[in-house]
């Protein structure tokens, strides 16, 4: 069972990519946390295969939600997407130097069915 942490707080976006989840079949346990102080303390209190972080969050940003995560040692392997309806190429070398792929808003699905599967090593 692959445990995915999803950090986002649009309900529709986070609805979505549940059943983007669900449909894939893989055998994922889905955590969401719609802040992110109750996604740093979900990353404290669990054991994470992949976090997928919103970059705009209502308490904070989501690379500073990253950063804090992954200063727990065990994180240091965990792969961590961006997905932000946010221009990449503005941001595009601290997108790069925080988060190890992007999946721009809109989801596509296939788009992001191909990456989960990257970072979780399914074939």
């Amino acid at each position: 069972m692959n445990r995915v942490l999803l950090v986002e707080d649009n309900g529709h976006n986070s609805r979505l990519i549940d059943q983007l989840l669900m449909d894939m079949d893989i055998g994922i346990e889905l955590s969401i946390s719609a802040t992110g102080k109750g996604a740093i303390q979900l990353a404290n209190d669990n054991d994470f295969d992949l976090v997928i972080m919103d970059v705009s969050l209502p308490d904070m940003n989501g690379i500073d939600v990253t950063k804090e995560i992954k200063r727990n040692m065990k994180y240091n392997e965990v792969p961590f997407i961006v997905a932000t309806a946010h221009a990449m190429s503005n941001e595009e070398a601290l997108f790069k130097e925080t988060f190890d792929d992007y999946i721009s808003k809109p989801i596509d699905d296939d788009v992001f069915t191909e990456k989960i599967n990257k970072w979780l090593g399914v074939k």
